[in-house]
């Protein structure tokens, strides 16, 4: 890997992407970042194509004039609404003379859990076993070194669109770019978000976007569930901007200055109009048109996580992610009374740009960052690379 790695993380009303390189201490220094602003995409379709052509070379631009580096290789961040996840179960026999498991087994193991007909209209980026089993029981890390004679998996596979890779390869074409490797936002955001010992059986997080909300279920290392609530931030303003009769910017500032579960009375709220006056606005007005939305995100939460499978328990590992709620003071405590379980915001401290809703910008720097080397755990598909397969040392096995 080259000392300086860059990422392209597409979110739904802002593009980002970092330059970064490692600091010699297990983290990474970022040397140049770039954010556009642009219309996003709805139900897996970009508003504005050309626009988005735009932000990516905006960004691009904008991250190599602060780093004064030039990009060379770059790794691009899907997110959920273009990707799609398949579980298949692999099954090998062990075909070393030991006996034993090796990285090759794992290797054969994939292989074999890829006998199916793949989707069409989207290429493979990374397949990951879910948990293995074996004569000991079910283990989630991989049994290197364990003898048996066969070797069973159920494993994750993740794919991308391939109309986003298009529209992403024609924008970074005219740079002269090509990505080196397309990642899966939902999978690489878990990883960073969750510590590992909250995914061992079951960990959900949900990531609020501007014009959506994902909720993403991992176990272990591997994402078993990822579905799209098309209710983001975004639809907070646009009520507000709506039942007010206010501009959009005006709508989102009332809403980031909104604080939860206090006890407003009839307190007015002094709105400074850009085109020039003020606008006096009761706060209980504002707090009923944040706090139903809030309620039908939480409801639409909790109703998906039900759809996928998952125990609604207090003990349930529950993260949340982005703009929108995880920055609104109060609103994860509101939340977590609507849907019952208790949410936690964990961003790992970034020497820049430290919030959660730049979390899914750094995740996909975190992933490739760890991902070369020895042990064959998982695999990503090297896009840029003729479809070369690149091994993962320690990512799978140590996150």
């Amino acid at each position: 890997m080259s000392q300086n790695t860059a990422v392209l993380d597409i979110g739904s009303s802002k593009i980002v992407c970092l330059i970064c390189c490692a600091d010699g201490k297990g983290g990474f220094l970022v040397r140049g970042a770039g954010i556009q602003e642009y219309d996003g995409y709805k139900d897996g379709r970009f508003l504005d194509t050309q626009q988005y052509a735009s932000a990516v070379i905006g960004a691009l631009n904008m991250a190599e004039d602060e780093a004064k580096v030039h990009i060379r290789s770059l790794h691009v961040g899907v997110p959920a609404p273009f990707l799609k996840l398949i579980l298949r179960d692999g099954r090998v026999e062990v075909a070393s003379r030991s006996r034993r498991v090796t990285p090759d087994t794992i290797e054969a193991l994939l292989d074999a859990s890829l006998d199916f007909p793949q989707p069409e209209g989207y290429s493979l980026m990374h397949s990951t076993p879910v948990e293995f089993q074996s004569g000991e029981g079910v283990r989630v890390d991989a049994p290197i070194g364990q003898s048996m004679d066969v070797l069973v998996a159920p494993v994750s596979h993740v794919y991308v669109q391939n109309d986003f890779k298009a529209l992403t390869s024609a924008a970074l074409d005219k740079l002269g770019l090509d990505a080196d490797m397309y990642i899966g936002v939902p999978l690489s955001c878990g990883l960073f978000i969750i510590p590992p010992e909250e995914r061992a059986e079951c960990a959900v997080l949900v990531d609020v976007g501007a014009r959506h909300t994902d909720v993403s279920l991992l176990r272990g290392n591997a994402l078993i569930a990822c579905e799209t609530i098309p209710v983001g931030g975004g639809h907070f303003s646009s009520d507000l901007s709506y039942a007010l009769g206010v501009a959009r910017p005006v709508a989102e500032g009332i809403k980031r200055r909104y604080v939860y579960s206090l006890d407003y009375q009839d307190s007015i709220d002094t709105v400074r109009i850009p085109s020039g006056g003020i606008l006096r606005v009761e706060h209980g007005a504002i707090q009923i048109i944040i706090e139903a939305r809030t309620k039908e995100l939480a409801e639409l939460i909790r109703n998906t996580m039900q759809e996928m499978g998952v125990a609604i328990t207090p003990q349930l590992p529950l993260y949340i992610t982005g703009g929108g709620v995880a920055l609104m003071r109060g609103g994860c405590e509101f939340m977590e009374k609507e849907i019952g379980v208790p949410i936690k915001v964990h961003m790992p401290w970034m020497p820049r740009l430290s919030s959660s809703n730049y979390a899914s910008a750094f995740s996909v720097m975190d992933f490739v960052l760890h991902a070369e080397g020895e042990d064959a755990s998982g695999r990503l598909e090297g896009m840029g690379h003729g479809s070369i397969f690149k091994k993962l040392r320690g990512f799978f096995t140590n996150r």
